[in-house]
């Protein structure tokens, strides 16, 4: 029986699902647990090596001394850095005036010299290499490839204007825009909100109609369809406008449930089954293809979550350091329920250092 994930998956399903023999099948695997074996310890010694190198001036680690070190591409250390095995905390930089004029020149070059495209997947890796939170890189690199004037940056800009700084010296502070005529013209431009736009005019629900609404919601709702409800809803409430109702709909709907450990076993079965076939896991679960993948992403995420070692985990552990037990079966000993075989690995490689 072949476990994945703590789901027994009989071997005759493996060999008919891939087509193989069970012997094929199970040197397949014996080499894929040597190939996980080797990048766990190369992660653990790119988190050390990094670690090693952070540099508390600058706010970030030297990853030119660990390409070195460790001889492999600065893209490929950075995907193998584990912040969970790091003592270095990533910098939280909400807004363009908290960066520094040589982050953002870092940042920038760093995206140009290693991507031909920027995509999602830049800056998981962008946040490695910076110590920045990563939708911080992406929010600094998007203001420095489309400049516009925020409310945070015009209120920087106001206060370095009265106290007297040169536009030369803020545009060398804030090198978001190309020239310096075109941040001028960016903060004298600004507004932050439409005075001659209308506004909206606010409808007071009674917690009779929030009720009648939401039972028309558990009724005609469908995931990501709202037509029905509206239809419904615009014959219960005849005095209201259709621009009232639809919002409130959005409201009602746009509070997501709670994910159970009961959501996350039935979408692990169908992943298994289906694969990262959203859509139709979706349609299996009754629910929007969106949040079938983010009960996955909660529970890959759980997977990696930091957990506590119990006095008794501890034990087996040296157990196994002193028995010469190789990582698979300490990992078999603690179980692996809620312990993956990459957590066992890096604290046999603490206990033993």
């Amino acid at each position: 029986m072949y476990q994945k994930d703590n789901i027994p998956v009989p071997w005759i399903d493996m060999t008919k699902r891939f087509k193989i023999s069970q012997e094929s099948m199970e040197q397949a695997l014996a080499e894929d647990d040597a190939r996980l074996q080797k990048k766990i310890e190369q992660s653990i010694r790119v988190t050390q090596l990094a670690d090693q190198s952070y540099n508390e001036e600058h706010g970030r680690c030297d990853w030119d001394s660990v390409v070195r070190d460790m001889d492999i591409p600065l893209v490929e250390c950075l995907r193998l850095f584990d912040p969970l095995l790091s003592t270095v905390s990533a910098r939280s930089l909400p807004n363009i005036t908290d960066w520094s004029a040589d982050d953002l020149s870092t940042l920038k070059s760093f995206v140009s010299e290693h991507f031909s495209a920027v995509t999602a997947d830049v800056w998981p890796l962008a946040g490695v290499y910076m110590n920045v939170e990563q939708k911080d890189c992406s929010m600094a690199h998007s203001m420095c490839s489309f400049p516009q004037m925020s409310a945070v940056l015009h209120e920087a800009i106001t206060q370095h204007r009265n106290a007297n700084m040169e536009w030369k010296d803020i545009f060398e502070k804030y090198p978001i825009f190309s020239r310096i005529g075109g941040l001028r013209n960016a903060y004298y431009q600004f507004k932050e909100f439409d005075d001659s736009k209308p506004k909206a005019i606010l409808i007071e629900w009674t917690d009779e109609e929030i009720r009648r609404i939401q039972e028309l919601v558990q009724t005609y709702y469908k995931p990501g369809n709202k037509r029905e409800v509206l239809i419904q809803a615009q014959k219960a409430f005849p005095d209201i406008s259709q621009e009232s109702i639809l919002g409130k709909i959005k409201q009602i709907t746009s509070k997501v449930p709670d994910i159970t450990s009961d959501d996350i076993d039935r979408v692990k079965k169908l992943v298994y089954a289906y694969g990262k076939d959203w859509a139709r896991i979706g349609q299996e679960i009754n629910d929007t293809p969106r949040r079938a993948e983010r009960i996955w992403t909660q529970h890959r995420e759980q997977q990696k979550a930091p957990q506590t070692w119990s006095e008794d985990e501890l034990n087996t552990l040296r157990r196994c350091i002193h028995d010469g037990v190789e990582m698979t079966e300490a990992s078999r000993l603690i179980g692996t329920k809620t312990r993956d075989a990459h957590k066992i690995a890096g604290m046999l490689m603490m206990l033993l250092g």
